[in-house]
Order: C-alpha cells, then structure tokens, then sequence
C-alpha cells in the first residue's frame, strides 16, 4: 500500500513541476452514497456506509488529464444496539484523482473518464457503552490512508456540468462510493 501512495505522490509532483497553461477549470460538488466502510477499532467494528456531501475542484491540465481534489463530509451513524449507551461515527475523506479523459475531442457533449488517487480517510469515533466484560468509553480520531479506482462521466447542461462517477476506495475501511453532481465554469 506503501508503495502505491509513494508513486501517486511522485507522479502528482512530476506532473506539478512540468510546466503548462492549466489552470481551475470548474467547481461544484454533489451527494455521496458510501458502501461498506468499516473500521475497526479496540476489538470492535465501527460502520459509516451512509450519504455525504462532495466539493471538489478540476484542474484542467491538459485535454486528457484533469487533477481533481475533492473534500468528503458522511452524515454520522449512530449505534444504538447497545442495552446501556451508543456509538456514533462520523467520516471525512479527502481525495486527490487524477481523471483520465478518454473522449477528449467531445467537449461539447459528454466526457467519459477513468480515475486514480490517492486517498485519506479520517475517522472520528465515540463510543460509550457497557458490555458484560467491560465498559468502552473512548473519543478518537484516526487516519486511514489509502487509493482510489474508479470511472465517470460528465456532460453540459446549460452553463453547468452534470457529473457521475463511482470508485472503489482500496484502504483498511474498503468502500464503494458513488457521486453524482453538479460543477460550475470558474
């Protein structure tokens, strides 16, 4: 895993240092829908499949390659299964992907791209309940590094851009996370 965030981090500064007329083409966001995303956590598993919210930005840096950051907010999920208190979970993630255009020439009707990045995860966890063996009480934040794959598309709807993309989120707490939304010309 090590070495896979060592190349993206090496490829996004190689493609940082080169010098080109790019600049932040569009921004926007959308709505989130993660799958999985389990992390565990003191002997216990903690969920956060949920929706969230999604701004990012596009760097246009050429015609067949974008830089997109984008910054995740999850709804928290709260555990009430437990006979004396809960757990709550809330997830962050930032991502930085590189989209692969494979339709560049079709700017005015609609873009097919595949994404890579690199991903970071970061949990926030409060746990307070009683279990027959011991009492859990705890607040914590933890970073969960990781990788992106995945595909989109996008396409003009006015002055606007409709885009839907869905990735695989290759770290410790796997997710599937689709994202639809809208950006806007800077």
């Amino acid at each position: 895993m090590k070495k896979i965030l060592i190349a993206i981090v090496l490829l996004v500064l190689t493609i940082g240092v080169e010098t080109s007329n790019a600049q932040f083409e569009y921004a926007g966001g959308g709505l989130s829908l993660a799958t999985g995303g389990k992390y565990a956590y003191d002997g216990l598993d903690y969920n956060n499949g949920s929706f969230g919210i999604d701004l990012r930005a596009v760097y246009d840096y050429s015609k067949k390659l974008h830089i997109v950051p984008d910054l995740k907010f999850y709804l928290p999920k709260k555990d009430n299964s437990f006979a004396n208190g809960e757990s709550k979970t809330t997830m962050y993630a930032f991502n930085l992907n590189a989209h692969y255009i494979l339709n560049p020439r079709a700017r005015e009707s609609y873009r097919l791209y595949l994404l890579a990045g690199a991903h970071i995860g970061m949990w926030n966890i409060k746990d307070e309940h009683i279990e027959i063996t011991r009492t859990v009480d705890f607040n914590v934040f933890k970073f969960v590094p990781g990788a992106n794959v995945g595909a989109g598309m996008q396409f003009p709807i006015g002055s606007a851009i409709f885009f839907a993309e869905a990735k695989y989120v290759i770290a410790k707490s796997h997710q599937l996370v689709f994202t639809p939304g809208i950006l806007f010309v800077l």
